[in-house]
């Protein structure tokens, strides 16, 4: 029988937008990871949502540091190839 471990979801903690399980700032690598696999059919959906989060984190997080990036540009498809 396997024991039973709570699951340890990489969430924000408000108002800090760290992870209540790492401590980095959030989206951490663990969630990113996630987010990516629950939306791999829906990269538009991801892309809403994370500019969503990001919306509601702009008044809890200093305007010097680029939100763009740790919210939603991480989340973007590869580029493809045009040969």
């Amino acid at each position: 029988m396997t024991p039973y471990r709570p699951r340890r979801d990489h969430i924000a903690v408000r108002p800090s937008w760290r992870c209540r399980v790492c401590g980095t700032p959030w989206p951490c690598q663990p969630a990113k990871l996630r987010l990516l696999d629950l939306y791999a059919d829906d990269r538009l959906g991801l892309m809403v949502d994370l500019g969503m989060a990001m919306a509601v984190a702009l008044p809890d997080l200093p305007r010097d540091e680029n939100l763009l990036d740790r919210f939603v540009r991480w989340a973007r498809p590869p580029r493809r190839r045009v040969d």
